[in-house]
Protein backbone atom coordinates (compact mmCIF):
# COMPACT_ATOMS: atom_id res chain seq x y z
CA UNK A 1 0.00 0.00 0.00
CA UNK A 2 1.02 3.48 -0.78
CA UNK A 3 0.03 6.94 1.63
CA UNK A 4 1.04 10.35 1.14
CA UNK A 5 3.09 11.23 4.62
CA UNK A 6 4.27 14.77 4.57
CA UNK A 7 4.81 15.42 0.89
CA UNK A 8 6.25 12.20 0.04
CA UNK A 9 4.32 9.08 -1.64
CA UNK A 10 5.78 5.88 0.01
CA UNK A 11 5.05 2.13 0.79
CA UNK A 12 2.92 2.33 4.14
CA UNK A 13 6.04 -0.05 5.77
CA UNK A 14 8.38 2.33 5.32
CA UNK A 15 6.86 5.48 6.83
CA UNK A 16 8.76 6.58 9.79
CA UNK A 17 6.84 8.92 11.90
CA UNK A 18 8.43 10.93 14.65
CA UNK A 19 7.55 10.34 18.39
CA UNK A 20 7.26 13.59 19.28
CA UNK A 21 4.23 14.43 16.87
CA UNK A 22 1.40 16.10 18.95
CA UNK A 23 -1.17 13.74 16.94
CA UNK A 24 0.02 11.38 18.61
CA UNK A 25 1.42 12.73 22.02
CA UNK A 26 -1.53 14.81 22.66
CA UNK A 27 -4.30 13.90 19.99
CA UNK A 28 -3.85 17.49 18.59
CA UNK A 29 -4.68 16.58 15.48
CA UNK A 30 -8.31 16.42 12.81
CA UNK A 31 -9.19 14.03 9.88
CA UNK A 32 -11.50 13.76 7.72
CA UNK A 33 -13.18 9.77 5.86
CA UNK A 34 -13.91 10.36 2.22
CA UNK A 35 -15.59 8.08 0.17
CA UNK A 36 -14.17 7.23 -3.63
CA UNK A 37 -16.56 5.26 -6.09
CA UNK A 38 -17.34 5.15 -9.90
CA UNK A 39 -14.42 7.19 -10.28
CA UNK A 40 -15.00 10.28 -7.89
CA UNK A 41 -14.75 11.87 -4.90
CA UNK A 42 -17.89 11.98 -3.35
CA UNK A 43 -18.92 15.73 -1.81
CA UNK A 44 -15.21 16.34 -2.18
CA UNK A 45 -15.65 19.93 -1.35
CA UNK A 46 -17.62 19.83 1.55
CA UNK A 47 -14.90 17.40 2.60
CA UNK A 48 -12.18 20.11 2.04
CA UNK A 49 -14.31 22.42 3.43
CA UNK A 50 -15.05 20.86 6.58
CA UNK A 51 -11.20 19.85 6.84
CA UNK A 52 -10.01 23.49 6.66
CA UNK A 53 -12.87 24.91 8.74
CA UNK A 54 -11.31 22.54 11.75
CA UNK A 55 -8.03 23.04 11.04
CA UNK A 56 -8.52 26.95 11.33
CA UNK A 57 -10.91 26.40 14.66
CA UNK A 58 -8.22 24.68 16.23
CA UNK A 59 -5.17 27.32 14.93
CA UNK A 60 -3.45 24.89 12.59
CA UNK A 61 -1.28 25.74 9.67
CA UNK A 62 -2.54 23.83 6.96
CA UNK A 63 -2.37 25.61 3.60
CA UNK A 64 -3.36 22.92 1.17
CA UNK A 65 -5.36 24.72 -1.66
CA UNK A 66 -8.72 22.77 -2.55
CA UNK A 67 -7.07 21.89 -5.89
CA UNK A 68 -3.89 21.04 -4.18
CA UNK A 69 -5.46 18.55 -1.77
CA UNK A 70 -7.56 17.29 -4.78
CA UNK A 71 -4.38 16.04 -6.79
CA UNK A 72 -2.68 14.60 -3.93
CA UNK A 73 -5.69 11.96 -3.45
CA UNK A 74 -6.38 11.29 -7.26
CA UNK A 75 -2.53 10.93 -7.39
CA UNK A 76 -2.15 8.64 -4.37
CA UNK A 77 -5.67 6.69 -5.97
CA UNK A 78 -3.73 6.38 -8.94
CA UNK A 79 -0.51 5.06 -7.29
CA UNK A 80 -2.08 1.98 -6.02
CA UNK A 81 -3.89 1.30 -8.95
CA UNK A 82 -7.57 1.71 -7.00
CA UNK A 83 -9.17 4.00 -9.83
CA UNK A 84 -11.97 1.20 -10.35
CA UNK A 85 -12.40 0.50 -6.90
CA UNK A 86 -14.81 1.85 -3.63
CA UNK A 87 -12.29 2.98 -1.56
CA UNK A 88 -12.70 5.00 2.02
CA UNK A 89 -9.50 8.06 2.21
CA UNK A 90 -8.27 8.78 5.50
CA UNK A 91 -7.25 12.25 5.98
CA UNK A 92 -4.87 13.08 9.03
CA UNK A 93 -3.86 16.91 9.88
CA UNK A 94 -1.23 17.02 13.35
CA UNK A 95 -0.23 20.02 14.89
CA UNK A 96 3.06 18.63 14.27
CA UNK A 97 6.57 18.18 15.86
CA UNK A 98 6.64 21.05 18.51
CA UNK A 99 8.17 21.57 22.33
CA UNK A 100 7.09 19.47 25.00
CA UNK A 101 4.09 20.55 26.94
CA UNK A 102 0.75 21.80 25.57
CA UNK A 103 2.18 24.80 24.43
CA UNK A 104 3.04 25.26 20.73
CA UNK A 105 4.64 27.49 18.19
CA UNK A 106 2.43 29.58 15.97
CA UNK A 107 5.07 28.68 13.22
CA UNK A 108 4.62 25.20 13.60
CA UNK A 109 4.74 22.52 10.49
CA UNK A 110 1.26 20.26 10.56
CA UNK A 111 1.79 16.69 9.71
CA UNK A 112 0.03 15.38 6.49
CA UNK A 113 -0.96 11.43 6.26
CA UNK A 114 -3.31 10.24 4.13
CA UNK A 115 -4.11 6.61 3.54
CA UNK A 116 -6.55 5.08 1.34
CA UNK A 117 -8.81 1.60 2.52
CA UNK A 118 -10.53 -0.77 0.37
CA UNK A 119 -14.05 -1.05 1.05
CA UNK A 120 -15.08 -5.00 0.79
CA UNK A 121 -18.63 -5.06 1.62
CA UNK A 122 -21.60 -2.05 1.02
CA UNK A 123 -23.25 -1.59 4.29
CA UNK A 124 -25.84 0.52 2.51
CA UNK A 125 -28.91 0.53 3.81
CA UNK A 126 -28.36 -2.97 5.96
CA UNK A 127 -30.35 -2.34 9.28
CA UNK A 128 -28.50 -1.66 12.29
CA UNK A 129 -29.19 -2.03 15.97
CA UNK A 130 -28.26 0.46 18.36
CA UNK A 131 -27.55 0.51 21.87
CA UNK A 132 -27.14 3.99 24.31
CA UNK A 133 -23.69 4.69 25.68
CA UNK A 134 -22.40 5.70 29.19
CA UNK A 135 -20.57 8.39 28.06
CA UNK A 136 -22.33 11.72 27.78
CA UNK A 137 -21.11 14.00 25.22
CA UNK A 138 -19.96 17.63 25.81
CA UNK A 139 -21.72 19.76 24.01
CA UNK A 140 -19.72 22.89 25.10
CA UNK A 141 -16.47 21.06 23.72
CA UNK A 142 -15.49 21.47 19.86
CA UNK A 143 -14.30 18.61 19.94
CA UNK A 144 -17.78 17.68 19.47
CA UNK A 145 -18.11 18.83 16.52
CA UNK A 146 -15.21 18.52 14.65
CA UNK A 147 -13.36 15.24 14.07
CA UNK A 148 -10.52 15.16 16.13
CA UNK A 149 -7.78 12.53 16.71
CA UNK A 150 -9.22 12.72 20.27
CA UNK A 151 -11.63 9.62 19.27
CA UNK A 152 -11.32 7.09 22.77
CA UNK A 153 -14.97 8.23 23.72
CA UNK A 154 -16.50 6.57 20.80
CA UNK A 155 -13.90 3.69 20.64
CA UNK A 156 -14.72 2.80 24.39
CA UNK A 157 -18.93 2.93 23.09
CA UNK A 158 -18.69 1.07 20.14
CA UNK A 159 -16.60 -1.59 21.50
CA UNK A 160 -18.91 -1.60 24.75
CA UNK A 161 -22.07 -1.44 22.07
CA UNK A 162 -20.70 -4.61 20.40
CA UNK A 163 -20.31 -6.24 23.63
CA UNK A 164 -23.70 -6.18 24.70
CA UNK A 165 -24.97 -7.31 20.89
CA UNK A 166 -25.26 -3.70 19.35
CA UNK A 167 -23.57 -2.67 16.16
CA UNK A 168 -23.57 1.25 17.55
CA UNK A 169 -24.48 3.33 20.29
CA UNK A 170 -26.60 6.31 20.61
CA UNK A 171 -24.48 9.05 22.69
CA UNK A 172 -26.76 11.73 24.77
CA UNK A 173 -25.16 15.05 25.83
CA UNK A 174 -24.37 15.98 29.11
CA UNK A 175 -28.41 17.53 28.95
CA UNK A 176 -28.96 14.06 28.03
CA UNK A 177 -30.26 15.00 24.75
CA UNK A 178 -29.57 12.94 21.74
CA UNK A 179 -26.71 13.97 20.32
CA UNK A 180 -24.85 11.32 17.67
CA UNK A 181 -23.82 7.84 17.73
CA UNK A 182 -20.42 6.74 17.73
CA UNK A 183 -19.61 6.40 13.68
CA UNK A 184 -22.54 8.43 12.42
CA UNK A 185 -25.28 11.39 12.52
CA UNK A 186 -28.83 10.18 13.36
CA UNK A 187 -31.99 10.99 12.03
CA UNK A 188 -35.54 10.35 12.64
CA UNK A 189 -38.98 10.53 11.33
CA UNK A 190 -42.37 11.85 13.02
CA UNK A 191 -45.53 13.10 11.56
CA UNK A 192 -44.12 12.70 8.26
CA UNK A 193 -41.33 15.20 8.59
CA UNK A 194 -37.91 14.41 9.34
CA UNK A 195 -35.51 15.73 11.38
CA UNK A 196 -31.40 15.49 13.26
CA UNK A 197 -30.50 16.50 16.23
CA UNK A 198 -28.48 20.48 15.87
CA UNK A 199 -25.15 21.24 16.70
CA UNK A 200 -25.22 23.12 19.78
CA UNK A 201 -26.58 19.31 20.85
CA UNK A 202 -22.90 18.27 20.48
CA UNK A 203 -23.24 16.82 16.89
CA UNK A 204 -20.64 15.97 14.57
CA UNK A 205 -21.38 17.95 11.28
CA UNK A 206 -21.17 15.30 9.06
CA UNK A 207 -20.92 15.36 5.25
CA UNK A 208 -24.06 13.28 4.31
CA UNK A 209 -26.19 15.42 7.39
CA UNK A 210 -25.72 18.72 5.32
CA UNK A 211 -26.88 17.50 2.00
CA UNK A 212 -30.18 16.72 3.69
CA UNK A 213 -30.40 20.14 5.42
CA UNK A 214 -29.04 21.99 2.22
CA UNK A 215 -31.52 20.13 -0.21
CA UNK A 216 -34.31 20.62 3.16
CA UNK A 217 -34.92 17.23 3.35
CA UNK A 218 -34.68 17.21 7.04
CA UNK A 219 -34.67 20.20 9.71
CA UNK A 220 -32.72 20.27 12.99
CA UNK A 221 -34.51 19.90 16.46
CA UNK A 222 -33.30 18.66 19.88
CA UNK A 223 -35.07 15.73 21.25
CA UNK A 224 -34.84 13.35 24.52
CA UNK A 225 -34.15 9.96 24.10
CA UNK A 226 -37.99 9.04 25.34
CA UNK A 227 -38.98 11.04 22.41
CA UNK A 228 -36.64 9.88 19.69
CA UNK A 229 -38.01 6.41 20.78
CA UNK A 230 -42.32 7.74 19.50
CA UNK A 231 -40.55 8.08 16.06
CA UNK A 232 -42.17 6.39 13.41
CA UNK A 233 -38.38 5.87 11.31
CA UNK A 234 -34.63 6.35 12.57
CA UNK A 235 -31.77 6.01 10.43
CA UNK A 236 -28.36 6.69 10.62
CA UNK A 237 -25.71 8.66 7.70
CA UNK A 238 -22.16 8.70 7.04
CA UNK A 239 -20.03 9.53 4.17
CA UNK A 240 -18.92 6.00 3.80
CA UNK A 241 -22.03 3.96 3.78
CA UNK A 242 -24.60 6.72 2.79
CA UNK A 243 -27.80 5.55 4.88
CA UNK A 244 -28.60 2.61 7.42
CA UNK A 245 -32.58 1.82 8.80
CA UNK A 246 -32.38 1.65 12.59
CA UNK A 247 -33.66 -1.44 13.07
CA UNK A 248 -33.98 -1.48 17.02
CA UNK A 249 -32.71 0.35 20.37
CA UNK A 250 -32.11 -0.38 22.99
CA UNK A 251 -34.81 -0.29 26.06
CA UNK A 252 -37.42 -0.55 23.31
CA UNK A 253 -39.45 -3.20 21.90
CA UNK A 254 -40.29 -0.85 18.45
CA UNK A 255 -38.71 -1.55 14.94
CA UNK A 256 -37.75 1.52 13.61
CA UNK A 257 -36.51 0.34 9.97
CA UNK A 258 -39.25 2.16 7.72
CA UNK A 259 -40.26 0.81 4.73
CA UNK A 260 -38.46 0.55 1.02
CA UNK A 261 -40.67 2.83 -0.33
CA UNK A 262 -39.83 5.49 2.29
CA UNK A 263 -36.33 5.06 1.35
CA UNK A 264 -36.39 5.15 -2.20
CA UNK A 265 -38.48 8.57 -2.13
CA UNK A 266 -35.72 9.65 0.51
CA UNK A 267 -33.15 8.66 -2.40
CA UNK A 268 -34.67 10.16 -5.43
CA UNK A 269 -35.20 13.19 -3.24
CA UNK A 270 -31.76 13.40 -2.83
CA UNK A 271 -30.20 13.44 -5.60
CA UNK A 272 -27.10 11.79 -5.55
CA UNK A 273 -27.64 7.76 -6.00
CA UNK A 274 -23.74 7.64 -6.02
CA UNK A 275 -23.49 7.95 -2.60
CA UNK A 276 -24.69 4.20 -2.49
Amino acid sequence: MIIYANGKYTSQKKLTFDISDRGLLLGDGVFDTMLYQNNELTYYNDHYKRLKTAAKLLSFNFNLTNEQLKNIITNLIKKNNFQNKQIAIRTNITRGVSKRGLDFDKSHKVGIYIKLNLIPKSLFMKSIKLGIANIRRNSTSPISQNKTLNYLDNVIEKNRAAKNGYEDAIFLNINEKVSCTTTSNIFYVQKNKIYTPPLKDGVLNGVMREQFLKKKIASTQTTSLNNLLKSDYIFLTNSVFGIRPVKTISGSRKTFEGSKKFYTKLIDILGNKKII
